[in-house]
């Protein structure tokens, strides 16, 4: 087949990952595949250290001047806009159109999707909560399906070996990765994180994403500064991933959250807020523990539990990283995808 990934956005997130490792697993298969992505985006160079076709995405791309003939398949990944005039020239050159929906938004934006319906031969979503936007924008359920965030487990699956003897010692490593601007987040785990020390002091804590000044002086102000690595985004979150036991999700807002899979994937007990999206993938004390959205203490208990109970967390994160193994890895996902578009082409 001959598949092209389109990714309008020039960030490097889930979306971007999905468009990459979907795109080169289809060429190891033996399928013709490139990425329609904006030039001198981080996907692009991404795109070719895996040897993966690129094809630039410009304005007048967007407006519909680009020649879609020769594709099988058309997939969107997390759309900004759907321009008439493409997918007109899309579906007129006898290419099979699909959508891959990620993130959550607003009941008008899935509204603006759902009137690409004629179009589009089948609506992808990340994760349950965008399957229910897509029903509430008016899709019917035969043209929607659910298709995971995928995830490269290899690297992964190195920390998630270690696991079991590091559950056996003391003391915990609890960490977060948040990139949120306003650092509320940071500040409800710092406060998580203050609870836990009055409980368990010899626990350490670890602060990855946006580094700031005013989060150290948060966690001065809270007399816990001297328990906590604040450490900047990292190119070696494998290797950081290896040195927790427990990932604490502080998150407020609702959606898909990479570093989360990653944790898993690596073997991190996961304590997770009861957001869409967020939780979608977790069974509450089975692959992990969910708690009340901006609830500090309430994290901070589940957190203690867990280190007084290591069989129980060894047990969670090694069940939370069979469901991203079994459902979430690359070639998993991207042979979901070739059914879906074999079936489209034989329809």
């Amino acid at each position: 087949m001959n598949i092209l990934n389109v990714c309008d956005s020039p960030a490097w997130d889930l979306v971007g990952y999905q468009a990459l490792h979907t795109a080169a697993r289809y060429v190891k298969l033996g399928h013709n595949a490139a990425v329609l992505c904006p030039g001198g985006s981080r996907l692009a160079a991404e795109c070719a250290r895996l040897k993966v076709q690129v094809m630039p995405l410009t304005l007048k791309t967007k407006l519909g001047f680009f020649d879609s003939a020769g594709w099988d398949v058309v997939n969107f990944h997390n759309p900004d806009s759907l321009n008439p005039l493409l997918l007109k020239k899309i579906k007129a050159a006898g290419s099979r159109l699909f959508v891959s929906q990620f993130r959550l938004g607003s009941p008008k934006a899935f509204e603006r999707l759902a009137q690409a319906a004629p179009y589009v031969t089948l609506f992808l979503g990340g994760c349950d909560s965008v399957l229910e936007e897509f029903i509430s924008a008016g899709l019917e359920p035969r043209s929607i399906f659910m298709v995971p965030p995928c995830l490269s487990i290899g690297r992964w699956e190195s920390a998630m070996l270690i696991k079991p003897a590091m559950f056996q010692k003391r003391p915990y490593r609890v960490g977060t990765v948040s990139m949120d601007p306003t650092f509320r987040e940071q500040e409800l785990f710092l406060l998580m994180a203050k609870e836990v020390l009055a409980v368990m002091p010899e626990t350490n804590f670890m602060l990855v994403g946006l580094r700031d000044e005013r989060i150290r002086a948060f966690a001065r102000s809270l007399d816990i500064s001297h328990k906590v690595d604040i450490l900047s985004d990292r190119n070696d979150m494998p290797e950081v991933m290896a040195m927790m036991h427990i990932y604490a999700k502080t998150a407020r807002r609702p959606g898909l959250s990479m570093s989360l899979i990653e944790a898993q994937a690596s073997g991190v007990t996961c304590v997770i807020p009861r957001l869409k999206g967020l939780s979608d993938f977790t069974v509450n004390e089975r692959n992990g523990v969910i708690v009340e959205p901006e609830d500090s203490l309430a994290c901070a208990r589940a957190v203690i539990r867990l280190i007084g109970n290591p069989g129980a967390c060894h047990a969670m994160s090694k069940m939370a990283f069979d469901y991203v193994n079994n459902n979430m890895s690359v070639p998993v996902v991207a042979n979901i995808l070739l059914r879906l578009y074999e079936d489209s082409l034989a329809a």
